[in-house]
């Protein structure tokens, strides 16, 4: 090779060596940052979870600009939470919110980090749960006993009779029917407990038999389309019913606040994913209950509802 033909290629080496130290940065800063995780697990995709999102979202949390959101659903059915927090906890996000837990005896995963309930806390494993609101399952299973039973006397005021569907395996069940009955005692209302394990048709044969004024739907037993038949063959039977679960048909519903439980949930998010220490996050009172009233359901029963009860509603479905 010629002198003049070896320094063209050394040139030309050169410009290649060049491009590529100058382009280098560019490659690299190119290359996807990796996001915070944040882990969802709920019942149903329903307006509470939108609430969340919507919270994040005004908080500057975009979800795969700066954020990555993995949901998970249990669609009501509470033999399927547990696999469903074992699967979000083995991802490692790096904050676990959710509105339906686990027993507390499950074992411990192998790997903690803050996981945010919008319910009443438990234990899992060595795993804190940290509650979004300051419920405790004592004081929960009172306010809804209380609230429930309120809202059936004043839907009928002239009932004297009243029973709860209930589930006994599930110890906040327990204490919801035991404070019910509390209630209904010093009410002077006489109170039957129904048993769902006994079966849908054994079920419709005792309310048949009991006749209650007003049935009471306990909050979410484990499986929501049992709930829907219960109420639905009450409803056949034109006896009102009282619960948690608007969808499941009641004429009248109350539960918490869901949607501010969530809009608190993405407020502690914020901070956690900003480097806050999860146990020392402030968490407040409970909202109060939503009562919303549906009248449709009433007027399928021919259940004529009282002023008072529609005056007070927070919402009346028409």
């Amino acid at each position: 090779m010629s002198l003049r033909a070896e320094g063209r290629v050394q040139r030309l080496l050169g410009v290649v060596l060049l491009a590529t130290i100058a382009t280098a940065p560019l490659r690299t800063a190119a290359q996807p940052a990796v996001l915070p995780r944040v882990a969802t697990l709920g019942s149903e995709p329903t307006g509470v979870w939108d609430a969340f999102e919507r919270r994040l979202t005004e908080l500057g949390w975009v979800e795969g600009r700066n954020v990555r959101l993995e949901r998970r659903w249990s669609h009501g059915f509470s033999d399927r939470v547990a696999a469903l927090v074992a699967e979000a906890l083995a991802s490692r996000p790096d904050v676990l919110v959710a509105s339906v837990l686990p027993p507390s005896t499950l074992p411990a995963p192998a790997h903690c980090m803050p996981i945010l309930a919008i319910s009443v806390a438990e234990p899992y494993g060595a795993c804190r749960i940290l509650p979004v609101a300051n419920i405790s399952p004592v004081a929960s299973a009172r306010d809804f006993s209380e609230t429930h039973l309120c809202l059936a006397i004043a839907a009928v005021p002239s009932a004297r009779r009243v029973s709860v569907v209930t589930n006994s395996a599930r110890p906040f069940l327990v204490e919801y029917v035991a404070a019910l009955q509390r209630a209904a005692h010093a009410r002077g209302i006489g109170l039957t407990v129904l048993e769902l394990g006994a079966g849908l048709e054994s079920f419709t044969d005792e309310i048949v038999r009991q006749s209650p004024d007003v049935l009471i739907v306990a909050p979410s037993f484990g499986d929501p389309h049992a709930r829907r038949q219960i109420v639905a063959r009450a409803t056949r039977l034109r006896i009102p019913a009282v619960g948690a679960h608007l969808m499941d048909g009641v004429v009248v519903a109350a539960d918490y606040d869901w949607r501010e439980l969530a809009r608190r949930a993405a407020s502690l998010v914020d901070r956690i994913l900003k480097g806050a220490d999860a146990s020392e996050l402030d968490r407040q009172a409970p909202p109060k209950f939503e009562v919303i009233v549906d009248r449709r359901a009433a007027a399928a029963i021919g259940l004529a509802l009282p002023d008072s009860l529609l005056a007070g509603a927070d919402r009346v479905l028409d």
